[in-house]
């Protein structure tokens, strides 16, 4: 019988590269902390050094990428420690908004770490101190060497709310080799639909490692908000008609600009919160669109609201909720452009009336669901995206669709419970 190589060769060059190489990681560790997009204080978490303590007892580490993924898995963490008291959790992301977020809404049995770069030295660094006794992957962020060294250590390992896109998945396909050896690690797996499954199969896992469709997303909690921040800032928009552009991306600010113009010069009440996905482009956001006669405020600079204010560019991380429970009309970004647009069961949860692009790729099973209750408006161009804000400042009808949007969200079955009784079988 002829041996499989152990690791493809594409893994070979990675592993050696991430040992061996690892210093040019770190300076690019060193760039991201130029650009803001790393916390300062705690730099060394991504080298995988922590100044807290393990925990006693048994701990569960659920690595996320973001906002979005780490709040899909709060509800999940609060039902497995009703269930087990003595639980500990350890939730990992990259991006400082997720840091925010989840300091004011984890559960007190959590405690949050940035997630440790793919190296061979933060990898051994972080799991020699947290030593899980589990650990879960969230949707689709997937770092080989920790993978890997987490089953030379014999941990469990699982993946929830999986979800592959089409790039993605056509990617793999092309080192099919590499990406079954990758998704064999995991010791069971559950997908975020159907779609998903298909295409795990297809990459060749495990059968039996793949234990269905279930997805603890639909159970996040609604965004926190400050509620006297809220309160100031009602009476200030108080004679305003205010939609809410929430994380847009580079070539979507232009067109929503412009039809604010449109309807700043129908109504001067109308005013957008332009809220970028990245807040640190705000600068080059504000650069480009202030030449387009607006009266442009910057709430990270604290500067005032006037009559004449036109657009208010909400670059302050974790306030997203905020700005959802300001306003009714939402257009959700990521969709004008090709990135596959954004999570629609957030605004939802706040009763927003949702506008969105054609691009949604990335959430599309949530979209169509929300569609066929006319929970959601598709727009294609300026006009469209006008036109839909103009109807919906009518507060009945924003109100009509925002209602049908919470209540379905409300309405969903809770999928965590099969994911919990898997995770109950290896602790």
């Amino acid at each position: 019988m002829i041996r499989i190589v152990k690791h493809s060769i594409i893994l070979k060059i990675y592993f050696f590269a991430t040992r061996y190489f690892e210093f040019l990681l770190f300076i690019f560790l060193k760039y991201r902390l130029i650009k803001g997009k790393e916390d300062k204080k705690r730099i060394l978490e991504r080298k995988g050094i922590s100044n807290l303590s393990r925990p006693l007892g048994s701990l569960i580490w659920f690595n996320a990428a973001s906002v979005g993924e780490s709040l899909s898995i709060l509800n999940l963490i609060e039902n497995l420690g009703k269930n087990n008291k003595k639980l500990k959790f350890l939730i990992t992301t990259t991006t400082i908004s997720s840091s925010l977020i989840l300091k004011k809404m984890m559960p007190r049995n959590c405690i949050h770490q940035f997630s440790p770069i793919d190296t061979f030295s933060a990898t051994k660094n972080f799991l020699d101190h947290w030593k899980p006794n589990l650990i879960i992957f969230v949707e689709s962020e997937f770092w080989p060497r920790v993978i890997f060294e987490i089953k030379k250590r014999h941990i469990p390992l699982g993946l929830i709310n999986a979800r592959i896109e089409k790039k993605t998945f056509e990617n793999w396909l092309k080192i099919k080799i590499t990406s079954k050896q990758i998704l064999d690690k995991f010791d069971f797996i559950y997908a975020n639909d159907h779609l998903a499954a298909k295409r795990l199969l297809s990459l060749g896992i495990i059968e039996k490692n793949l234990l269905g469709v279930a997805s603890s997303k639909e159970q996040a909690k609604p965004l926190s908000y400050e509620l006297n921040e809220y309160h100031i800032l009602k009476e200030i928009f108080k004679n305003k008609k205010i939609w809410i552009a929430a994380s847009t991306h580079e070539g979507e600010e232009e067109i929503i600009v412009n039809a604010q113009k449109k309807l700043h010069d129908i109504d001067k009440n109308f005013l957008l919160i332009l809220i970028p996905r990245h807040p640190n482009r705000v600068e080059q956001i504000f650069r480009k669109i202030k030449s387009n006669a607006h009266i442009i405020k910057i709430r990270s600079k604290e500067q005032k609201i006037t009559e004449k204010t036109s657009i208010y560019l909400a670059d302050t991380l974790g306030e997203l909720g905020l700005w959802y429970n300001i306003s009714k009309i939402v257009f959700l970004g990521g969709s004008l452009v090709k990135i596959g647009g954004h999570n629609p069961y957030e605004p939802c949860r706040f009763g927003s009336a949702i506008i969105t692009g054609p691009h949604i790729y990335n959430f599309q099973k949530a979209y169509d669901q929300l569609n066929d209750r006319g929970a959601i408006i598709y727009i294609k161009n300026i006009q469209e995206l006008v036109e839909s804000v103009k109807i919906l400042s009518n507060n009945d009808n924003a109100n009509l669709i925002g209602q049908k949007g919470l209540k379905y969200v409300n309405s969903l079955n809770n999928q965590s419970s099969q994911i919990i009784k898997t995770i109950n079988t290896f602790l």
